[in-house]
């Protein structure tokens, strides 16, 4: 009771900072002015940005199937479109939800265990953080100036101790080592638990086994890239922000993929907020700014609602199909 308790708090502590935000970015809105904007949008590029999306998914799927392999799982793209789309489509309800889902529908159509799904999508999830850094890097050389302004007026009240940052390295080694003796321990014991355990492990390593790694940098490349292409296009839409140049796609992408980052229900508030203050460097006015970012969010949900929805769909009549042949 107290772990269903514990969840459920998490939730409500994650939808209630997202009002919270939200209310505090859109409080001295003027929804008139607001809509008279939406009815200038040029919803052409709108449409493109959410077609894009799918390229994305598709990615991200062929990604994750190159991750799977080495751990015996031969899976079609499409099987795995499936799971991607429905993941992100539960993360509209539940936060963090997302990953579970995707590996529980892969585990219902295809068999693939819970624990190997897990640890293959926490590789996944690791290798964009460290792609996000890397474009983290490239805005700096791009949008040096830009950049360091904005995290100092973002960040300037923060003061964290040198210390702290010690603190975080050493957990992060000592989960490192930690994790590492639950392995070896695992390995030399029986049960269900260790199963897990080993499951999950062998999912975390398969990026050290993969066979195909131009496969798996190219999937990289192209889900990178159509997350910014999604981003930048958007702009073209509004009057305000068309004439702004290919930097600010990479702040864009940069900059939603922190506040996506942070443990806020669908990013709502944090992306707006966060957005249409980066936009403030490059002359958008704090009106027009939160606008683009309101859009940029809404063809995001629109995307995955619209998506995840028809492969829920899909999904389950796969269900149906199998469990009529196994009755057969």
């Amino acid at each position: 009771m107290s772990k269903q308790i514990f969840q459920l708090l998490k939730v409500v502590l994650s939808i209630g900072l997202a009002i919270v935000l939200l209310f505090f970015v859109f409080k001295n809105v003027s929804w008139a002015a607001f809509w008279n904007q939406a009815k200038s949008v040029d919803y052409t590029w709108v449409v493109l940005s959410i077609l894009l999306s799918i390229v994305a998914y598709m990615a991200r799927a062929y990604r994750w199937n190159i991750l799977l392999e080495p751990l015996g799982y031969q899976l079609r793209t499409q099987r795995t479109t499936l799971a991607v789309l429905i993941g992100y489509l539960a993360n509209l309800a539940l936060p963090r939800l997302g990953e579970i889902t995707r590996c529980g529908v892969l585990n219902r159509n295809d068999q693939v265990p819970m624990s190997v799904g897990l640890g293959s999508v926490v590789t996944e999830r690791l290798v964009d953080f460290l792609t996000l850094l890397l474009l983290i890097a490239i805005s700096l050389i791009i949008e040096s100036d830009r950049l360091i302004g904005f995290l100092t007026k973002a960040y300037s009240d923060l003061h964290i101790p040198v210390y702290v940052l010690f603190i975080l390295v050493g957990l992060g080694l000592a989960g490192a080592v930690g994790m590492y003796i639950i392995y070896r321990i695992s390995l030399k014991s029986e049960g269900k638990i260790a199963t897990l355990i080993q499951g999950f492990i062998s999912g975390i390593l398969s990026l050290k086994n993969i066979q195909r790694p131009v496969g798996f940098l190219v999937s990289t490349l192209v889900l990178w890239v159509v997350y910014y292409l999604m981003s930048y296009i958007i702009i073209f839409s509004l009057p305000e922000t068309s004439h702004l140049g290919i930097g600010v796609g990479f702040m864009l992408l940069v900059t939603g993929g922190i506040a996506l980052s942070l443990p806020v229900q669908s990013g709502f508030g944090t992306y707006h907020g966060m957005i249409s203050g980066m936009l403030l460097l490059y002359g958008v006015n704090e009106a027009s700014g939160l606008f683009l970012a309101t859009l940029l969010h809404t063809s995001q949900i629109v995307a995955v609602a619209i998506f995840g929805s028809v492969a829920l769909v899909i999904s389950a009549f796969i269900r149906k199909k199998a469990k009529r042949s196994q009755t057969i």
